[in-house]
């Protein structure tokens, strides 16, 4: 009898079996196509040759039947063949992935057949599975099958790609040449996802059993008769190698109980075992069902990892719907029962041959020792079936949910069973028939009105809730760091932050909650018994997860440390030095976290089959969509619950069988079927309770007898769509595309836009609105927004629709019915499968209507539209279909874009480049290089061109930089690209002209050499003085520069001869009667080479002035990271091309970089008001284009001198311990460097070499200062490296090329070393920035912009006029950043320290480099001076005399030497084991002791490192370094080690304190002192404090010491000796008299230094005199020649 109703129609279908379909009709993977399999064999390395000296070679590659070969390679033991060859096969990719490409590698002998040197096999499925089906650049490692001991015997390097026949191939980054010497490592390039070397290992399989096969009939056509268990056996496929059990007859649960051994190598580029369980019912076997096991899933490459292992367990098998036909289809939503099965992998095994296989029979596992079956229930309601495709869904449908079961045997509760058994008798997982009810659109929905049906399932399944529990925690954690940290990242995006210090409280906060729930996972299971777990696979995981989870909290616990800094400001107050960039860096390592706890999540292995969605059409199943049960997997613990437990969650059905692309070999299909919203818990039976509590608040769950449904109140929504454009990514410039129409599809309802022409940037500028009945609750709008599913679909002219691309959003409740409360417009990235195909600006909201309108509104036939007769409020912003609100449409503006294409530089993959930038509607193409090889950089680079565009706004537009490969016939390949997501970077100013020119007029170079005199009038400082003192310590100076400047008159008269050792004055002995209480201060000795104006300027014990009295800065880090410079790409940026998106993650982008783009871009508003001139900040005029002015990108020639100074923590390198660095200096194909000039054992090296290379650029514009470890045997270890731009130093504004020097000078050591002056320099600034060049009035005049700068200090004397002039131009230079408008600052002489890293581990620093480069060009008639000696000076031997007089306790300690008055004084330099002791003193006056004993030390000190050496040759080879540090304790007598003393005084030679005048001051101890250099000031003689011994907080004194200190050089020290103790001194000989001539000239000028006044008035005396006769003796000799003329006359 015909049933009445459409639903029991639809039940009574369901019943029966499904219509027979062939895999192929919805599978196109199935059908054979034709392929090309392109093999490049590219070069061999390691060969294991017999005959070494010949070297012969050729490789024949195999496929299948067909071979190849290369020509033969003569003489080259590492030979590069670089030939390709093309294999075409004609396959389905069924059979593709199980074929094998054999790589052969012979040696050909005379009369003799050929030997073979290696082979390797390629898996073809492997490389399928790549990006783009291709390998490029791999290496493959050779073995001899015959001889499995003998392990790799050599590499060969191949590029292996697939492609369908017409197809192009598309070349990745991969294929780039690496820069790198012979020092690569095969090892990295592997055609294997890992870097380990290749072993032979033995896999061990056992296949005990499969459970739920379904029954076959003999005849595939015949379904309906003679349905018998099958005969089955099991095929294993691995790698090419295929192994079978035996057959099992009619049985759905046989048990094969076999082993199954295979020897591979391992790591093996086939990750995957294949299991396919097959019928012997026809003649030829059928394919029941099939499964995968990935090795990947199955083991860890860490530190804490393991080898493939797994089960025994189950594995699900999924199969057609037609049992026997041939499946690929690895999603198949078909069950077809479960295979228990176990892997094991012995590493290394050699007792077989490779590829070798055996079977061997294995006692059968009792099921009942490996899990335990549990009574599961699944409750599923509905809330909303949509988007129902009207090609695929008549007008009735149904929802059912399945999961895969078991067959049970044994005794269980009778209540489960029978409501088990009731449940399926009433199809209680399916919801039946519904009526599908259709609008406008093309799509149609099921209307449930108030009622939601509960689809329910109940089964018993093997207890695997342990393994879903320990993921599902684990993921918990990920999604609390990913919702925290997408937060906080969106505000910095956004700006929508009042401190950056708030941002970084969020996210402390957020990472506390991270840790404390992994500490709670840490508790839980580290309390658990391990061996509790039945599978090794199950042990070995929570150990790894236990121990990656406790390091993972031990770096979370680092980030805040890292990157939320808190510093103490000079007044003691906290000051937060949180910027954007630590943010940043912040998310980067949570990032990496994250990555790392998905890591070891193992989902894949949880053993249970996935739950399925139908979608039924008539009875028919035609979409589907597959749930993890570990998702919904419910738990007592909120923790481990499945992150979709209880949830409201929408999924998206596939079609079984699409329409349109039944024919489709080279795409999947994108198609959706329909849209359900559901709601999904799992658990157990006596947790059945649980699932009323997951009801959203407004929803009650109606339950009578089995059945149950939802029920909820109905509100009015409206729901608000605001679209304005999108961005389209097509790269055939958009010729395929006609009018592109958006279509919104959001509860149960759908919405189209306007169709706009075809244009890669349409424009929709629409609002779309509709009201519609829900029947939810308000509170579930709040906590799960609506999932809204936008489409972009393109027609063409026959109205033939095609998608384009579609998102996922989740729509903004809102309540606020103003459009200034409109969510804002934000871009949305749209895909069409996983190709990004665009972009789409627009938002969504939805509000509830208010009742008091939802009461006057009635509806007319068509739902989707009402009539409402007294709507005031909401009428008037309510409209169909219109234009976004003013308030939401961005802004535009007119730009002007000017662009520098300067040159690509490591691109190696393209013979004829062109770069391409979009923005907006406007692309820009750059030149095309000719010759790539001859000049990288691009012809006529400068491009202008005006566009519009809102760069202001957040929704602004990304610039993307595309590179092309121009091939013949007008063709281009896409090679990679550079998205800029920020335009803002390159936005700039301009002025008008007159502006400027005024702003300038009104500024002027200021520096603090210089007093302003008037406006357009600086003079040069004078020296003032405010008291006697001052002003008597002006006098001395300005005597001691009279005496300067005789001195330097008299060393043009006399000669510089150095006197004799025997004419030294010898520095006078200081005893106690001829001391005074004073301070003495003997004049400072200089040294006059480079080194001791390195040590001046370097920072010194904490000293926050960088030059610290010296001639140059030196910077603790690179000096392209200063802030002043702006990493020098203000000429241009230098921008990374990509092949692909980005990761994130380091380490993939490197491999995804394809090259780098140097280009110049300046974006700014234009056009400017009429009659203005606009220009730029250096007074371009912006008509001719932002970079008129610039160098042009010609081939140029420079010199380049590297001053390598010394290298500070090295990181050591090798097992030894030692560490011996040398310097190799690269640029291009040139290399610098001595192997044998290395550093021996030290970790600090000090080098002092300049390294002097020629340069031409664009080919060497990379400079790599590289530090290697010297070994006897090669090749040497790299330590680190450093890599500067010298494009970036030649072309910058700031002028990097040479350091500008403090003083202009002509002398040694601070030597003017550029080749052009200051003057010539200054005059060049002024042409760059469009100023009047500088005038000269008078040598001590420079006018600059119309200011005068004036220099009459006399009291400093140049030695000619234009070395005035020079200094003056120095200092305007050095100040160059005051200038107001066009000022910036020019780099000084300096002296920067680099960070070296090492290629093999990235982002660990390898120690520190003090460098500097210099450049020159080399044009000709430009004289480039001689480099600097930075010669390292040998260290020097000092004498140190330390004599001891008194010592004053103060009273606190006076009565405690009372009892016990032997003291004594201990005191050691530098080293503690040359400790030196006076004589006990007992003589105590009230606390006075008196020693008069006298200390002498001698010892070794490098000026360069400010410490002292000593080398013990006898136990090591090593320097031992320690500061120049004097230690003076006093000490009772009674005492037994160092720690016991009384007081202490610690003296640093470099930086020690200047002591006290008398006693009694020094008893004032808050009062300051300087701080002297011994090494400078040679003697000294004060008191000084003694430190006590015990530890407080505040440091407390026992007493003063007098101590007279004096340094004296070795050879001075040997003159003049003393003695030890109280010994007498030692009477130094008697100097020879021998008075020569440069004597006589030392004693006068001394004598004449000494008495200045008085020969000043001699000399000037003797002038007169002089003069005076001279002028006599010439009127006397005119008078005598006029007397003698007149006489011979007459």
């Amino acid at each position: 009898m015909r049933p009445e109703s459409p639903e029991e129609r639809g039940r009574q279908k369901v019943a029966g079996p499904p219509s027979y379909r062939t895999q192929n009709e919805y599978n196109p993977e199935a059908m054979p196509q034709y392929f090309q399999i392109s093999v490049g064999i590219l070069e061999g390395r390691n060969f294991s040759w017999f005959n070494a000296r010949s070297a012969n070679s050729y490789v024949v590659i195999t496929l299948g039947k067909k071979k190849h070969r290369t020509n033969l390679r003569k003489n080259e033991q590492e030979p590069h063949y670089k030939e390709s060859f093309v294999f075409e096969m004609y396959a389905s990719i069924y059979d593709l992935e199980r074929s094998s490409l054999c790589l052969t590698v012979l040696e050909p002998r005379c009369c003799a057949p050929p030997r073979l040197l290696g082979e390797a096999d390629v898996d073809l499925g492997a490389v399928w599975e790549q990006p783009y089906h291709q390998v490029l650049r791999k290496w493959a490692q050779l073995s001899l099958p015959r001889d499995p001991s003998a392990g790799s015997v050599g590499f060969l390097k191949v590029d292996i790609s697939i492609t369908c026949r017409g197809d192009g191939r598309i070349i990745t980054s991969a294929i780039r040449s690496q820069s790198v010497t012979r020092q690569t490592n095969v090892d990295v390039n592997y055609l294997l996802s890992s870097g380990s070397e290749l072993q032979h290992a033995n896999y061990i399989i056992t296949v005990y059993g499969a459970f739920g096969l379904p029954n076959t009939s003999r005849h595939q056509n015949d379904r309906h008769h003679c349905a018998k268990p099958p005969n089955t056996f099991v095929r294993l496929l691995f790698c090419g190698l295929q192994a079978k059990t035996a057959v099992q007859n009619r049985s759905n649960n046989p048990m094969y109980c076999e082993q199954v051994s295979m020897v591979e190598m391992f790591p093996n580029p086939n990750q995957t075992f294949q299991f396919e369980v097959c019928s012997t019912d026809t003649f030829s076997n059928r394919l029941l069902a099939s499964t995968f096991l990935n090795l990947d899933r199955i083991s860890y490459d860490g530190e804490n990892g393991f080898l493939p292992t797994f089960g025994p367990s189950l594995l699900p098998m999924y199969g057609s719907p037609c049992p026997g036909a041939v499946t690929t289809f690895k999603d198949s939503p078909y069950y077809r029962g479960s295979l228990l099965v176990s892997l094991s992998t012995t590493v290394p095994y050699y007792q077989q041959s490779v590829r070798s296989i055996s079977v061997e029979p294995v006692t059968l596992i009792p099921v009942e020792n490996l899990w335990t079956l549990e009574e599961f229930c699944m409750f599923c309601p509905i809330f909303e079936i949509s988007m129902l495709d009207s090609r695929m869904v008549s007008r009735f449908c149904g929802v059912a949910v399945t999961i895969g079961e078991l067959s049970t045997e044994g005794v269980f509760q009778e209540e489960f069973t029978a409501m088990m058994n009731e449940m399926k008798s009433r199809k209680l997982h399916y919801t039946g028939s519904l009526d599908v009810l259709r609008a406008k659109s093309e799509y149609g929905h099921v209307d449930f009105s108030n009622t939601y049906p509960v689809l329910q399932l109940a089964t018993r399944l093997p207890d695997y809730r342990f393994r879903m529990y320990r993921n599902n925690a684990i993921y918990g954690i990920v999604r609390t760091l990913e919702s925290a940290f997408s937060e906080i990242e969106q505000r910095l995006t956004k700006y929508d932050y009042t401190s950056l210090s708030e941002l970084s409280d969020e996210a402390k906060r957020a990472l506390d909650i991270v840790v404390s729930n992994i500490s709670k996972f840490l508790e839980k299971y580290n309390n658990e018994n391990i061996e509790q777990y039945r599978t090794e696979l199950d042990k070995k995981q929570i150990i790894l997860q236990l121990e990656e989870m406790k390091r993972i909290r031990q770096k979370i616990l680092q980030i805040p440390k890292l990157y939320a800094v808190e510093s103490l400001s000079r007044n003691n107050a906290v000051k937060s030095t949180t910027s954007r960039k630590d943010i940043k860096s912040l998310l980067t390592e949570v990032n990496t976290v994250v990555r790392q706890l998905n890591k070891i999540i193992y989902k894949a292995t949880e053993g249970w089959p996935d739950i399925v969605i139908w979608l039924l059409n008539n009875g028919s199943r035609v979409g589907f969509c597959k749930i993890s049960a570990a998702d919904i997997m419910y738990s007592d613990i909120p923790e481990l619950s499945g992150k979709k437990c209880g949830e409201i969650q929408t999924v998206y059905l596939k079609p079984l069988k699409c329409s349109r692309h039944v024919s489709s070999l080279s795409m999947g299909c994108f198609c959706v079927v329909g849209k359900v919203e559901l709601l999904a818990w799992m658990g157990l039976h006596e947790h059945s309770s649980a699932f009323e509590q997951c009801m959203p608040i407004g929803y009650k769950l109606k339950i009578k007898d089995f059945n149950m449904c939802v029920k909820c109140g109905g509100i009015m929504i409206e729901c608000r769509v605001f679209i304005y454009k999108a961005r389209l990514f097509c790269h055939n410039g958009g010729s395929d595309l006609g009018h592109v129409f958006l279509r919104i599809n959001t509860s149960s309802g759908s919405k189209s836009s306007k169709a706009v022409e075809k244009s890669l940037t349409p424009v929709w500028n629409q609002f779309l609105s509709w009201r519609k009945m829900m029947f939810t609750s308000s509170e579930r709008l709040i906590k799960y927004p609506p999932v809204v599913l936008v489409e972009i679909n393109s027609t063409d002219l026959q109205g033939k629709t095609d998608l384009v691309g579609s998102f996922q959003m989740e729509a903004v409740v809102d309540d606020r019915n103003d459009f200034n409360s409109a969510p804002k417009l934000q871009w949305y990235e749209m895909y069409k499968g996983m190709e990004s195909t665009g972009k789409v600006l627009m938002s969504i909201q939805i509000l509830q209507v208010p009742e008091k309108i939802l009461k006057s509104m009635f509806y007319t036939q068509d739902e989707d539209c009402f009539v409402s007769s007294d709507i005031n409020e909401f009428d008037e912003s309510f409209t169909d279909i219109g234009q976004l609100p003013a308030s939401l449409i961005p802004r535009t503006s007119t730009y002007k874009v000017d662009i520098y294409w300067w040159g690509l530089r490591e691109v190696n993959i393209t013979k004829k480049p062109c770069v391409v930038l979009e923005i907006e509607d406007l692309v820009v193409k750059s030149e095309v290089i000719p010759d790539k090889k001859s000049n990288c950089n691009f012809p006529n680079g400068r491009v202008t061109q005006v566009f519009e565009a809102s760069l202001s706004e957040p929704c602004c537009p990304p610039i993307n930089m595309k590179l092309y490969d121009n091939c013949t016939f007008g063709r281009t390949l896409y090679l990679g690209t550079k998205v800029v997501k920020k335009p803002n970077k390159f936005l700039t100013t301009w002025y008008p002209k007159t502006e400027r020119e005024a702003s300038l007029k009104r500024g002027s170079i200021t520096s603090a050499d210089f007093v302003k005199v008037s406006q357009n009038q600086y003079v040069k400082k004078r020296n003032s003085f405010d008291d006697g003192e001052d002003a008597g310590n002006f006098e001395r100076s300005s005597s001691s520069l009279d005496d300067r400047l005789k001195r330097s008159r008299w060393r043009r008269l006399f000669c510089r001869k150095e006197p004799d050792e025997e004419e030294y004055t010898l520095l006078p002995i200081f005893t106690r009667e001829n001391t005074k209480n004073v301070v003495r201060k003997p004049p400072i000795r200089e040294r006059k080479d480079w080194w001791s104006t390195y040590i001046a300027s370097q920072k010194v014990f904490g000293d926050e002035d960088v030059s610290n009295g010296g001639n140059f800065v030196i910077y603790d880090s690179e000096l392209e990271l200063q802030p002043q410079f702006s990493k020098f790409k203000d000429w241009c940026a230098t921008l990374k091309l990509y092949n692909g998106e980005k990761t994130g993650v380091p380490e993939k982008d490197e491999k995804l970089q394809c090259g780098l783009l140097k280009a110049g871009i300046a974006i700014y508003k234009w056009p400017p008001p009429q009659n203005t001139a606009a220009v730029s900040t250096n007074g371009v005029d912006l008509d001719k284009g932002f970079f008129h002015d610039y160098p042009n990108n010609d081939p140029e020639k420079f010199i380049v001198r590297v001053y390598v100074i010394k290298a500070m923590d090295l990181t050591m390198n090798n097992f030894t311990g030692k560490s011996h660095p040398y310097v190799v200096i690269s640029s291009g194909r040139k290399n610098l460097g001595d192997r044998n000039s290395y550093i021996p054992n030290t970790f600090n090296p000090i080098f002092g070499t300049v390294y002097e290379l020629r340069c031409s650029l664009p080919d060497d514009y990379r400079l790599t200062v590289s530090l290697f470890n010297y070994d006897v045997i090669e090749p040497d270890e790299l330590i680190g490296s450093s890599t500067i731009d010298l494009e970036d130093r030649i072309y910058t504004k700031h002028r990097a090329r040479v350091g500008l020097a403090p003083e202009y000078n002509l002398s040694d050591p601070g030597k003017w070393r550029d080749c052009v002056k200051p003057s010539a320099i200054l005059e060049e600034m002024c042409a760059k920035n469009h100023l009047p060049p500088p005038r000269y009035p008078d040598a001590s005049t420079v006018v600059v912009n119309g200011v005068e700068y004036k220099d009459n200090e006399q009291a400093v004397t140049y030695d000619t006029a234009q070395e005035r002039r020079e200094n003056i131009c120095l200092n305007l230079l050095r100040n160059w950043d005051t200038l107001p408008v066009c000022g910036y600052p020019l780099v000084p002489q300096h002296v920067e320290t680099r960070s070296l890293y090492n290629p093999e581990i990235p982002g660990v620093e390898q120690g520190k480099l003090h460098m500097w480069i210099d450049i020159f060009p080399l044009d000709s008639g430009i004289y480039i001076p001689p480099p600097v000696n930075i010669t390292h000076s040998k260290t020097e031997e000092y004498e140190l005399r330390v004599t001891i007089f008194d010592v004053k306790l103060f009273k606190k300690r006076t009565e405690d030497c009372l009892s016990n008055s032997n003291m004594y004084i201990r005191a050691w330099m530098g080293f503690a084991d040359q400790i030196q002791n006076t004589n006990a003193c007992s003589i105590c006056s009230n606390g006075h002791y008196k020693f008069d004993w006298c200390m002498i030390f001698n010892f070794k000190y490098d000026h360069a490192e400010r410490k002292l050496m000593r080398r013990d040759r006898q136990f090591t080879d090593y320097d031992e370094n320690v500061p120049p540090v004097l230690v003076i304790q006093l000490v009772d007598s009674d005492s037994l080690s160092l720690d016991d003393y009384i007081g202490c005084l610690t003296l640093h030679l470099n930086e020690m304190t200047q002591g006290f005048e008398n006693s009694d001051r020094a008893c004032n101890i808050n009062e300051k002192l300087n701080k002297i250099n011994l090494f400078s000031t040679n003697s000294l003689c004060a008191w000084w404090l003694l430190g006590s011994h015990e530890r407080s907080a505040e440091k407390r004194y026992v007493g003063v010491i007098k101590i007279h200190i004096s340094l004296l050089p070795k050879q001075t020290a040997l003159l003049m000796p003393v003695g030890i103790g109280r010994d007498p001194q030692v009477t130094p000989p008697a100097p020879r008299l021998r008075r020569t001539c440069s004597r006589k000239i030392y004693d006068i000028k001394n004598f004449f230094y000494k008495h200045n006044a008085l020969w000043g008035s001699l000399t000037g005396i003797s002038i007169i005199i002089f003069i005076a006769v001279v002028i006599i003796y010439l009127i006397y000799d005119k008078l005598l020649n006029r007397i003698f003329d007149h006489w011979f006359l007459y």
